[in-house]
C-alpha cells in the first residue's frame, strides 16, 4: 500500500513538472512573437519587391504589359488587368570548350604478359572571351508559362471573353488550359 502512495505521488510530480516546462516554453516562445498578419504582409511585400526586381519577375512584368497593351486595343475589351506567371527560369546555354585527351599504355612483365590500360580526360569548359568573366551565350530560351489571369471589364461578354482567350492563346502558344479569363467586378 506504502509503495502504491509513492508511485501516485512520483507521477503527479511529473505531471506538475511537465506543466511547468510546458508553460515556460510557450512564454519563452511568445517573446518574439509578432502579429501574424504583420509577419504575413511583411513577408508578401518582401516577395513582391524581390520578385520585381529579378529576371524572371522583369520578364512576368514585361510579358503581362504586351499582353495588356494588345488586348487593350481589342473591340469591347474595356480596361483590363493581366498576370503572368512562369513555371521555369531561364533556359540558357553556354559555348563550350571541349578537348578529350586519350592516352594508352601497354606494359609487358618479365613473364610476358602484357597489360593495356587506356586514360581518357574530359575537358568540358565555358568560352569566356578574353579579358570578360562573362561566359560566351549560344542560347537564351524563355520560361515556360505556368498560367495567364486576365480581368477585363468587357470579359462579361460571352463573345469578348472568347476573343481575349482566343487572342492570348495564339499570342504565346500555351494550351487553353492556362489561359483564366474573367470579368473585372465594380468598384
Amino acid at each position: 500500500m506504502n509503495w502504491m502512495k509513492q508511485i501516485s505521488s512520483d507521477k503527479v510530480l511529473v505531471g506538475l513538472v511537465a506543466v511547468i516546462v510546458v508553460g515556460m516554453s510557450f512564454i519563452y516562445l511568445g517573446k518574439g512573437a509578432v502579429d501574424p498578419s504583420q509577419s504575413l504582409q511583411a513577408k508578401s511585400a518582401q516577395t513582391n519587391i524581390s520578385a520585381t526586381n529579378t529576371k524572371i519577375g522583369l520578364l512576368e512584368k514585361e510579358l503581362e504589359s504586351k499582353l495588356q497593351t494588345n488586348l487593350l486595343m481589342m473591340n469591347g475589351v474595356g480596361k483590363v488587368q493581366v498576370s503572368v506567371s512562369f513555371m521555369t527560369g531561364l533556359k540558357n546555354e553556354y559555348a563550350r570548350n571541349n578537348n578529350v585527351t586519350k592516352r594508352t599504355n601497354k606494359e609487358t612483365d618479365k613473364t610476358g604478359g602484357t597489360r593495356e590500360t587506356t586514360e581518357i580526360t574530359e575537358n568540358n569548359q565555358v568560352v569566356l572571351p578574353s579579358g570578360s568573366s562573362q561566359p560566351v551565350m549560344v542560347m537564351e530560351d524563355r520560361p515556360e508559362i505556368a498560367g495567364i489571369l486576365v480581368i477585363a471589364e468587357g470579359a462579361r461578354d460571352a463573345k469578348v471573353r472568347e476573343g481575349i482567350h482566343s487572342a492570348v492563346q495564339t499570342l504565346l502558344n500555351i494550351p487553353s488550359a492556362r489561359i483564366t479569363v474573367v470579368p473585372m467586378g465594380e468598384v
